[in-house]
C-alpha cells in the first residue's frame, strides 16, 4: 500500500499539523505528500514521507474562467496527480472540497471515477462560505457542466470521507453521503510531556518573569491565533472583569492578511484604553511552558472544526474554561469528560443578545463602559452567574480523569490504528 496525502498548502496551521501527524503515524508505509507550497519541508520528510510541490494544487484565483482555460488546467491536475498514482494508492486529500480550487476538485472526483481510492478528509465545508460555493458553481456547473452535489459527495464504493465529530458527520449524511463511508476521525492530541519539563510552579514563575506578570494572580491563557470566529472581544471583556485576580495572555497574531486589521485594532483599543492583555506571548516565551504555567487556559470561540482547545491543556495538568461549543463538546463528554466551567452565552445588561454576536464597534463601547464604570461588573457577574465560579479550582481527580481519556481515546497510536484500519477498508 501506498498512501498519497495532499492538501492545497502546508503553511503552519491546523491542517499541516494533521498531516505532520499522519506521516508520524505511518513511518513503515510509503508516503508521499502533494501540495502546492510548502515553507517547512524538512517537517514532513524528516518523518520519512517524499515531498512533491504542484503548484496547481494551491488556491485557484477567483475569477471569470473562460472553458478552454479551465479545461486546460484541469488536464494538467489531473495528469500531475495521476502519475502519483499506482494500483495499491490511497489519495488521502484534506479539504478537498472546501471550493478554494474546484479544478482540483472536479480532477479528483474524475480519478474517483475511473477507481482511484479516495478519502476525503473534510475540516471545512464550502456550503459555510457562500463566495466558495458560488465559485465550485462557476467552475463545476457553468464549465463542466457537473452538479456539484454529486462532486462534492459521490456515491462511489471507492470514495470514502473522514470527519472531526459527529456534526459533521450527521452533515455529511444530510447532504447525501453514505453514512456506511464516512469515519469519525478525532485529531491526535500530542502535547510533549517528558519528565525533564517543569512543574506548574517553576513553569509560572518562568512565564511571568518573562511576560512581567504578577506572579500572585491567576495566569490565564488562551492558546489561538487571533481570528474573527475566536471572538477576541470576549476575552478583553472578561480580562476586565477579573482584573483583580488574574492576568490573561493570548499567544499568536493571525498570518491571513485579511484578519490583520481586525487584530490590530484590539491590540490598539487595549492599548489605548490601558487593558492589561498580553498579545502574541507565544513569540515571547515557550508555549509549552506557558500552557504549564497557566492556571487555566481559556476559549471564548464560537466556531471550531474539532477543539483542540477542549482537550490539550488537561495533559499539561491546565483545565480549560470559557464558552461552550456544543456540538464540538457533546463528543468529548460522551467519552466522559468533565468541563466545570464552560457557558454557552454571556449577557450584557440593556442587550438582548449573546456578546459574540454583536459587531467590533458595539463590543468596543461595552469594553470601554466596563472599563471606565459605566457599566458595573456586579451587572455583569450578577446576569452571568457561571461567571462567579469561572476560575474556581478544579479538582485533581477531574484533571487526571481527562487526562485519562486523551491517551485512551486521542493519543497519536490511536488515531493511527484507526486510520490504517480505514485504508485497509478502502484497498479491500
Amino acid at each position: 500500500m501506498q498512501v498519497v496525502i495532499a492538501h492545497s498548502h502546508l503553511n503552519p496551521g491546523r491542517v499541516s499539523r494533521i498531516i505532520a501527524s499522519q506521516t508520524e503515524v505511518l513511518r513503515g508505509t510509503p508516503v508521499k505528500i502533494l501540495t502546492g507550497a510548502c515553507p517547512d519541508p524538512e517537517r514532513f520528510t524528516s518523518k520519512g514521507a517524499e515531498l512533491m510541490i504542484i503548484g496547481e494544487l494551491n488556491y485557484l484565483e477567483k475569477k471569470k474562467y473562460a472553458a478552454s482555460e479551465a479545461k486546460q488546467l484541469l488536464d494538467l491536475v489531473y495528469q500531475k496527480i495521476r502519475e502519483h498514482i499506482t494500483p495499491d494508492t490511497v489519495l488521502h486529500f484534506h479539504n478537498l472540497n472546501l471550493g478554494k480550487n474546484p479544478v482540483v476538485t472536479y480532477a479528483v472526483y474524475q480519478l474517483a471515477k475511473e477507481g482511484v481510492k479516495v478519502f476525503s478528509h473534510v475540516h471545512d465545508f464550502a456550503e459555510d462560505r457562500p463566495s466558495y460555493l458560488t465559485f465550485l458553481k462557476e467552475i463545476l456547473t457553468d464549465i463542466f457542466l457537473q452538479d456539484v452535489n454529486e462532486v462534492l459527495y459521490p456515491k462511489l464504493p471507492n470514495y470514502q470521507f473522514g470527519v472531526l465529530n459527529s456534526a459533521d458527520l450527521e452533515r455529511l449524511v444530510s447532504y447525501g453521503a453514505d453514512p456506511e463511508r464516512i469515519v469519525w476521525l478525532p485529531k491526535p492530541v500530542n502535547v510533549k510531556t517528558s519528565p525533564e519539563n517543569l512543574d506548574k510552579a517553576e513553569a509560572k514563575s518562568t512565564v511571568c518573569q518573562t511576560l512581567k506578570r504578577d506572579e500572585s494572580k491567576l495566569l490565564v491563557t488562551y492558546p489561538v491565533k487571533v481570528i474573527q470566529r475566536k471572538n477576541i472581544g470576549e476575552l478583553i471583556l472578561l480580562s476586565i472583569l477579573f482584573d483583580h485576580i488574574a492576568s490573561f495572555v493570548v499567544t499568536q497574531a493571525p498570518q491571513n492578511p485579511v484578519e490583520i486589521e481586525m487584530y490590530q485594532q484590539w491590540v490598539k483599543f487595549c492599548s489605548d484604553h490601558e487593558i492589561d492583555v498580553i498579545f502574541e506571548a507565544g513569540m515571547k516565551t515557550d508555549f509549552e511552558t506557558l500552557l504549564t504555567g497557566s492556571d487555566f487556559c481559556i476559549t471564548t470561540s464560537y466556531r471550531e472544526s474539532f477543539g483542540m482547545v477542549y482537550l490539550e491543556p488537561w495533559l499539561l495538568d491546565t483545565p480549560i474554561v470559557g464558552r461552550d461549543i456544543d456540538y464540538i463538546t457533546r463528543d468529548f463528554k460522551e467519552d466522559g469528560f468533565e468541563f466545570p466551567a464552560l457557558y454557552y452565552k454571556l449577557n450584557i445588561p440593556g442587550i438582548k443578545v449573546d456578546f459574540k454576536d454583536l459587531n467590533m464597534k458595539m463590543q468596543m463601547e461595552i469594553i470601554s463602559d466596563l472599563k471606565s464604570g459605566r457599566l458595573s461588573k456586579q451587572q455583569v457577574f450578577e446576569q452571568n452567574p457561571i461567571l462567579n465560579t469561572l476560575f474556581k479550582k478544579v479538582a485533581d481527580s477531574v484533571t487526571e480523569k481527562n487526562k485519562t481519556i486523551i491517551q485512551n481515546n486521542y493519543s497519536l497510536k490511536a488515531y493511527g490504528n484507526k486510520l490504517q484500519e480505514q485504508y485497509r477498508k478502502l484497498i479491500g
